[in-house]
């Protein structure tokens, strides 16, 4: 076993690789801008390696690109790239007053909003702190009120107006609607990630034609994201991203009250958003699943979207049944947690969300345990996510059957998360 100062050396070196002009990529030569949810473990990280200000600044610097009306986009393109698919060029959106930089027309979960309260709560400089937050409330406020508004689905959960906003991209849990969607009519889409990552750990191209389909419809609306789930032919009630929204909720209230200012209507939308979500929970498969508006109907198998409504606090005798169900996998694909379920038709143990373990889900999954009182669990999912980094190094995501690392190398979640779960500072 590496002990822990070598382990977080070599944790911040890869951050300090990816580090640039006020904010950090997720990986070079595959992800060469600011994304939006990496945005929040990446400022966690840089906290537990000491650097305050680099950690204020990362949230900061996503928030800046924050267009009137309280949206935040999922891409912030800081720097041209020429060879990054699909870019600027493709999007055709920016900020509202026409200024740089140019950004993504979709959004991402509020993970930064809850990195922000954790900042708040541990920066060592009080001072610091208290300037930071302040300058970020407004924005902060802005951002949840802008889901509440825009983003409210049929049984009050959190909508998603397409596959990326999720987070996880290819989930399988996307498939039945995605396949309703148009396909893009270019023919040849340029596209670096299977340049950098082998195919079969990637989405494939008829997904990415179906993304480039909802783009272009969007796009063709004018991005106005105050109605994009009237604009999108894909329109569908995440579990993942309401319990994400629903904990940013709460953290903005505890923020709220630190500074002051009232607490309560941040109170209302984590409320909203809970009720929202155990609207969201099947009986019969014993799981929180995903719901297409369009079709009026639940969807997919059980996958870690589901299973994040345990950050959330969310019903714990469901939370429990989950985790129960998790453990029945073990025999199968032991290197947990796995992205789906394993004995589900749309399984891929190596293809992005369809199946590999992810260092930021087996992080979520395990607050919610310590969250519930089952800490036993969240000691032994840390144990093995550590074990998965500490052999096969700073990854995107791993093979559950054998744990080896797959995707993108030197992953900045992966390594901020070493920093600030996997290994005790000194």
């Amino acid at each position: 076993m590496t002990d822990d100062r070598t382990f977080r050396a070599h944790a911040l070196e890869v951050l300090r690789r990816n580090r640039r002009d006020g904010y950090t990529v997720p990986a070079l030569g595959l992800y060469p801008y600011q994304w939006c949810w990496d945005t929040g473990p990446i400022a966690l990280g840089w906290a537990a390696a000491g650097d305050w200000e680099q950690a204020w600044t990362e949230i900061d610097s996503l928030c800046s690109a924050q267009w009137e009306n309280g949206f935040v986009p999922h891409i912030v393109f800081w720097q041209e790239c020429d060879d990054y698919f699909p870019g600027p060029e493709v999007w055709d959106a920016h900020l509202r007053d026409g200024s740089s930089p140019a950004t993504t027309g979709l959004t991402q979960p509020p993970l930064p909003v809850s990195a922000a309260a954790t900042l708040l709560r541990t920066d060592p400089d009080r001072e610091r702190a208290r300037e930071r937050i302040t300058r970020l409330w407004p924005r902060l406020v802005a951002w949840l009120e802008w889901i509440g508004r825009a983003r409210r689905g049929p049984h009050g959960a959190a909508v998603i107006v397409h596959p990326w906003e999720s987070g996880m991209d290819n989930s399988p849990a996307w498939d039945e609607p995605l396949a309703s969607t148009p396909q893009s009519t270019s023919e040849h889409l340029d596209r670096r990630d299977v340049q950098t990552v082998a195919a079969a750990q990637r989405p494939s191209t008829v997904e990415y034609r179906h993304y480039l389909g909802i783009v272009a419809a969007l796009r063709d609306a004018g991005w106005d994201t105050e109605r994009q789930p009237d604009d999108s032919p894909f329109v569908v009630e995440d579990p993942g991203f309401t319990a994400i929204a629903a904990r940013a909720a709460d953290d903005l209230a505890t923020i709220a009250s630190a500074l002051g200012e009232p607490a309560a209507r941040f109170l209302a939308l984590a409320t909203t958003w809970r009720v929202g979500l155990e609207s969201l929970w099947d009986d019969e498969l014993r799981w929180y699943r995903a719901h297409d508006v369009r079709a009026s109907r639940a969807i997919g198998p059980r996958t870690a979207g589901g299973l994040l409504a345990s950050w959330a606090d969310a019903d714990s005798q469901r939370s429990a049944e989950m985790a129960a169900c998790v453990d029945s996998w073990r025999g199968e694909v032991p290197f947990a947690v796995p992205t789906t379920d394993p004995s589900a038709a749309g399984f891929d143990p190596v293809r992005y969300w369809r199946g590999p373990a992810w260092v930021l889900v087996n992080w979520m999954i395990a607050d919610g345990e310590r969250r519930a009182g089952r800490s036993e669990r969240a000691d032994a999912l840390r144990a093995l996510t550590r074990s998965l980094v500490e052999r096969h190094g700073f990854c995107e995501y791993f093979d559950p059957r054998d744990g080896n690392g797959i995707g993108g190398v030197g992953f900045s979640w992966s390594a901020a998360l070493t920093l600030a779960w996997l290994t005790d500072s000194d």
